[in-house]
């Protein structure tokens, strides 16, 4: 789901594109404001002290998602960093989540600042809710009371509504690390699959330079932290000179019963239908635009 910015043309625009599975994103994407992170375009395997390699891990997480006939889950990101004047802020993104097979599912997103953050009002135009019936989904803007019915496509996959998997590497890929170290989440143990930068090959010497450099910015390299039980990731996280950000995936569940009204858009009191105009013949379709919060990763110029 994404917002478009304030114009008059439009307010929202639809699901990003699905991937094939959980397990496919080229890399790591950047967060916005002052904390740019360079990030692994190339990953490699190394095997656990407990048997299973990274690969295996990876493989059977994916498998957790793209078979689940239901799932709900709470998302918070938490990011930390300075603004251009050297002021620190944090943006908390909590995303709630309900989703069930073929299509049916219902996301709202939320945001709030502290410090040198960007102010309320510029939080509140980067909050919104989507819902779909199977039929048809709508997307609601609180701060402009405004929504607008879109088609819906006759399949959405888990990792269109929860940003985090679309980040999640491919196990065969050069520079996955399943690290020996041993961790809990929430009194469960996980495994910790860490994303090690590779350097591309054929760079020039001035950009191998710039690639270095981007590298040596990292604290901690990025990591998911996968439960070794269940195979459900239950968080992501990565550190550098400019910030940090983590993401939390609380309250799971698979499979659960979820009632069909949570599904259905009901108009606010006050709120207006906004009806996107026919382009031209030729003409642009209706602008794209970034998508809500604030989202961990990026890849090294």
């Amino acid at each position: 789901m994404a917002w478009l910015p304030n114009t008059k043309e439009s307010y929202m625009v639809m699901l990003p594109a699905a991937r094939k599975r959980v397990g496919t994103s080229r890399g790591i994407r950047a967060f916005s404001m002052s904390v740019t992170i360079g990030a692994a375009s190339m990953l490699f395997a190394h095997s656990a002290l407990a048997g299973e390699s990274a690969s295996d891990i990876l493989k059977k997480m994916a498998d957790v998602y793209t078979k689940a006939k239901s799932y709900q889950v709470t998302v918070t990101t938490m990011q930390t960093g300075k603004n251009p004047q050297g002021k620190p802020f944090t943006v908390t993104q909590t995303e709630h989540i309900w989703y069930q097979t073929p299509n049916m599912f219902h996301k709202s997103v939320k945001l709030a600042g502290t410090g040198s953050a960007p102010g309320a009002e510029q939080l509140k135009q980067r909050q919104g809710e989507i819902y779909s019936d199977g039929k048809t989904a709508t997307m609601y803007v609180p701060s402009k009371k405004m929504y607008q019915k879109q088609p819906v496509p006759p399949t959405v996959m888990l990792a269109q509504l929860v940003d985090l998997l679309r980040l999640v590497p491919s196990g065969a890929r050069e520079g996955v690390t399943l690290l020996p170290n041993s961790a809990t989440v929430g009194g469960r143990p996980v495994y910790i699959i860490e994303l090690k930068p590779v350097m591309p090959k054929n760079l020039k010497p001035e950009q191998q330079k710039q690639y270095t450099a981007g590298v040596k910015q990292f604290k901690q390299f990025p990591r998911f932290l996968v439960d070794k039980q269940n195979y459900n990731l239950l968080e992501y996280s990565l550190s550098t000179v400019a910030g940090s950000a983590k993401v939390d995936l609380g309250s799971q569940v698979f499979g659960g019963n979820i009632p069909a009204n949570l599904f259905a858009f009901t108009p606010p009191p006050g709120s207006k239908e906004f009806k996107a105009p026919t382009p031209p013949p030729g003409g642009p379709g209706v602008p794209g635009g970034a998508p809500p919060g604030v989202v961990p990763g990026g890849k090294p110029k």
